[in-house]
């Protein structure tokens, strides 16, 4: 509305409510391509479309730059609740402090912490690596803002463990299981299963048994007469050698299992899932009853020279002495890897958990029983003096014990005091970084993280809290809804904190990228230096 008496401008301030300043479209249109993005993992142009249905036409840079400003404001709403939010942490008992990070590549690392007890994203930075030096800083800020935590988890990066014992000295330390069990299973495991998997890879095992399938039986598996095959298999008479085509389709049911040992395993990844030596074990299995079954086809010339194509194709690796000294050094070590497993109660072979495993719900001094009576029992086995990767493996137990095994920690709240056993896993975090990264590969197409890891805003993870019903009340202090607390927020503050974001200290400039990429220039620069 516009006064002559005093010429002034007097905006509506039910629509500045509505729309932010120097805005094309509403708070409510921002909040619901960032929700259609950042929660429901809609592609940039599934959201144009969404909007369209809703009478909304804009372009798909502009729904971008929208879910770009939806972390921002949702980061200034955090960062204004801050004192809200400690308050309910107070109230809860305390907080118990998930830490980890993910990155690809030359990529910045994202490092995220978590709250085990209210299921709070607390504070996210991106760091250009996970050193003691530039994560000091972020481990400060947490504590200044959130007080010291009961305890904190961590995998066991040497920057995470330094950082975590100078900014927390006397806060209990405690580090995931599945990491610490993958990382002894590494140890003791790559070197022997490396060289099998370069046998495998130097004989073109594969390859072989692929072409011999399409050469040999046509590559149709459709063709397979389950029924015989059972039938074959449960009849205990001998096999009638003459019955070529029963035959044939026996030795291309073994090809096919052989093969399919590639893919065995429970979703772990190495060293929990080992499917190069299964299938190695498969192939020396298959060579064996092969040459059996060979001096028993002798009368019928097709299938004898079918098996002797076979065994040939097989010999050179199931010959192979390394290949042999280095399964069965493997065979061993994998049994003391997965008594372990057994121990800590993780990752346990025949389970289908995979990743998401938290291990199985044990008392944790029944654990610590349990591995103490595993590190005696190997420490006894004949000729461990003597085996270095054993005792390497003691010595990693020995100085991690105090951080694998703790008390359950006691939590004083106004309806009394309870007690919490910290998570044994960092899987509250792990979960939450392969949804990120499978969000971004359904809206992408691309497997690689690299570049949304150098342009994504720092407290993108913040969004898993808006699932959470606590966090949503605490935030929204007694408004309705987030374009409401949106609308309180200073559009100064906005436009800083868009500037902060682009700043990228580990990326190298656009100017001096394009200096550096000058072949002349620098070789006028080498010159100098030379001259």
């Amino acid at each position: 509305m516009y006064c002559p008496g005093c010429e002034c401008v007097f905006p509506s301030e039910d629509f500045e409510k509505w729309v932010p300043p120097y805005a094309n479209v509403g708070y409510d249109v921002m909040v619901l391509a960032g929700r259609l993005i950042l929660c429901g993992h809609h592609t940039i142009n599934e959201t144009v479309l969404e909007l369209k249905k809703r009478n909304v036409h804009i372009s798909s840079s502009q729904v971008a730059y929208l879910a770009q400003r939806f972390i921002i404001y949702l980061s200034i709403l955090h960062r204004q609740s801050a004192s809200l939010l400690k308050r309910h942490i107070i109230e809860k008992g305390g907080y118990i402090l998930h830490v980890d990070g993910t990155c690809d590549g030359a990529s910045p690392h994202l490092v995220s912490t978590i709250d085990e007890v209210s299921n709070f994203v607390l504070a996210n930075v991106k760091v250009p690596g996970e050193s003691k030096e530039q994560l000091v800083p972020f481990f400060h800020q947490i504590k200044g803002q959130y007080g010291q935590p009961l305890a904190v988890s961590s995998d066991m990066g040497r920057g995470l463990l330094t950082g975590i014992a100078e900014v927390f000295p006397n806060v209990p330390h405690f580090i995931c299981h599945f990491h610490f069990l993958r990382d002894i299973g590494k140890d003791l495991l790559e070197k022997e299963y490396a060289l099998i998997r370069k046998k495998l890879k130097n004989h073109k095992i594969s390859a072989k048994l692929r072409y011999r399938i399409r050469y040999e039986f046509g590559d149709n598996p459709q063709n397979i007469h389950v029924g015989k095959i059972n039938q074959i298999s449960q009849n205990t008479a001998p096999i009638n050698m003459q019955g070529t085509a029963a035959i044939k389709e026996f030795c291309h049911v073994l090809l096919l299992w052989a093969l399919d040992g590639k893919k065995y395993g429970n979703g772990f990844g190495f060293p929990f899932d080992r499917p190069h030596m299964e299938f190695y074990r498969r192939i020396c299995l298959l060579w064996e009853h092969l040459n059996n079954l060979q001096q028993k086809c002798i009368t019928n010339k097709p299938i004898f020279k079918c098996i002797t194509r076979i065994i040939d194709d097989l010999a050179p690796l199931v010959n192979d002495m390394q290949g042999k000294t280095a399964f069965q050094g493997l065979t061993k070590k994998q049994i003391v890897f997965d008594n372990l497993r057994q121990a800590l109660s993780i990752a346990l072979p025949g389970t289908n958990k995979g990743l998401n495993d938290t291990g199985e719900n044990i008392n944790i001094r029944t654990i610590e029983e349990r591995v103490t009576q595993f590190k005696d029992n190997l420490v006894k086995t004949r000729g461990y003096h003597k085996n270095a990767a054993y005792q390497k493996l003691i010595g990693q137990i020995d100085k991690y014990r105090e951080k694998l095994f703790c008390d359950p920690i006691k939590v004083s709240t106004p309806e009394g005091d309870t007690f919490i056993q910290p998570q044994r896993t960092n899987n509250i975090l792990e979960q939450f970084f392969r949804g990120m990264k499978r969000s971004y590969r359904r809206a992408t197409g691309n497997n690689s993280m690299r570049k949304k890891l150098q342009s994504m805003i720092a407290d993108t993870p913040l969004v898993k809290n808006l699932d959470n019903p606590a966090y949503m009340d605490i935030i929204l202090n007694s408004k309705e809804s987030l374009e409401d607390a949106f609308a309180d927020i200073s559009q100064q503050e906005v436009m800083r904190k868009m500037q902060d974001a682009k700043k990228d200290e580990t990326k190298i400039p656009r100017k001096v990228l394009f200096l550096i990429r000058q072949k002349e220039t620098m070789q006028k620069l080498l010159y100098l230096i030379a001259s």
